[in-house]
């Protein structure tokens, strides 16, 4: 992308000032809707930065927030925050959730770029305009109730770098408002009291009764006290390798033994040979999100799934066909599905022997029970040999590690 000088010291200054929040209250994430002005040689580093649509980067940090309470949440917008984005602004800070949005004045840039930052303003005649003249955004923010509302000058890096540290620590939803025009006034415009949306409501839940159940269902057993709270399994290969009957074999055989289960996977449009993974997390403890974004065990069963992983795991089993790094558990997993049952269609089903042996969980006679109902009858004891086989080789080479 092609940058300005006039952007490349805009966003400088900024990210001064987002290092100096970084050195004391940790690591912030910062979302910008204008585009990022600095190259990869730039030596800030101490923060994550996600470039957002405009308009919506209030609904994003909304999300943010609740998943990082404790993290720092820096907006860098323009008029795109109070015209495209006035329903996601109000929401945001009349439940003062927080976050602290940088508001960046039209004066800031050049006359080229000024145009395209006013480019969501709405059109106004000027009799309109004499009428009801154009509203003040950090007056609107203070209306609103915004904890604390503040303007910084872009000529004063060190008194904006302040002030963008005492709108983080306000404790719910912040303006400061950047200007390069030295006839408005800078410094702290608006403070006020009002509890932050997401710390009220985590102090309400923390009295509510939780449940003692660990049943997923009626008539399953309770599981030992040893149970894992929480294990995440991702099997990825292509269609046509038995992956989603494997997850569900899985998923079904951890809540056989009492655990909470989910499962869920993405399959490409063909039937064979497209892309296919599942994801399936089962625990001791109710499940809120069944992703396996932090994977215990991966299994990769072909090329393409290994590389296109975006995930790394505790412990990546591959195949032997496969170029693999090497920490992996490399095992023969198609070769086993192929010689035991004519096929490579078992090959889901016998990656889960793998996964038994390397987490403990579900137990191998477990896998073997749904296994035996899910597969069909003709080839169900080959699939279950296969699935056996796969245990016992893992059991062995994980012995011959220790």
């Amino acid at each position: 992308m092609t940058t300005t000088p006039v952007r490349d010291h805009v966003w400088s200054v900024l990210h001064d000032a987002f290092e100096h929040v970084a050195a004391r209250h940790g690591e912030p994430v910062v979302l910008s809707s204008l585009a990022h002005g600095l190259g990869p040689g730039h030596p800030h580093t101490r923060y994550g930065f996600v470039l957002g649509p405009p308009g919506r980067l209030v609904a994003m940090a909304v999300g943010l927030r609740a998943a990082l309470p404790r993290s720092p949440l820096v907006l860098v917008g323009a008029t795109d925050a109070f015209t495209i984005g006035t329903n996601h602004l109000i929401h945001a800070a009349r439940r003062n959730i927080g976050m602290t949005l940088v508001l960046l004045r039209a004066d800031v840039f050049d006359a080229g770029e000024s145009v395209m930052l006013d480019r969501a303003e709405p059109a106004r005649a000027s009799v309109a305009a004499d009428i009801a003249p154009r509203p003040s955004p950090l007056a609107w923010a203070a209306a609103l109730g915004a904890t604390f509302v503040a303007r910084a000058s872009l000529r004063a890096p060190a008194e904006l770098a302040d002030l963008l540290d005492e709108a983080v620590t306000a404790g719910g939803f912040s303006v400061v408002g950047v200007t390069n025009d030295a006839s408005l006034p800078t410094g702290v415009q608006s403070r006020q009291e009002w509890p932050e949306f997401f710390g009220t409501y985590r102090a309400w839940s923390d009295s509510l009764p939780r449940t003692r159940t660990r049943r997923p269902g009626p008539g399953a057993p309770r599981p030992p006290d040893d149970a894992p709270a929480r294990v995440e399994v991702r099997i990825a290969g292509v269609g046509g390798q038995g992956i989603k009957l494997g997850g569900t074999v899985l998923s079904e055989a951890a809540g056989a033994q009492g655990l909470w289960a989910t499962q869920i996977g993405d399959y490409g449009a063909a039937t064979r040979g497209g892309a296919s993974s599942v994801d399936v997390v089962f625990g001791s403890r109710p499940i809120t999100y069944p992703g396996a974004d932090h994977p215990d065990v991966r299994v990769d069963l072909s090329q393409a799934a290994a590389d296109v992983a975006d995930v790394a795991a505790q412990v990546l089993v591959a195949d032997d066909r496969l170029t693999a790094a090497d920490s992996a558990l490399v095992l023969p997993l198609v070769a086993i599905a192929r010689e035991r049952t004519g096929g490579q269609l078992s090959a889901g089903i016998v990656s889960l022997g793998a996964i038994a042996a390397i987490t403990g969980w579900p137990s191998i006679d477990a896998l073997a029970g749904v296994a035996s109902r899910k597969v069909p009858e003709r080839v169900a004891a080959a699939n279950v040999a296969a699935m056996r086989e796969a245990y016992d080789l893992t059991g062995r080479i994980l012995e011959g590690r220790r």
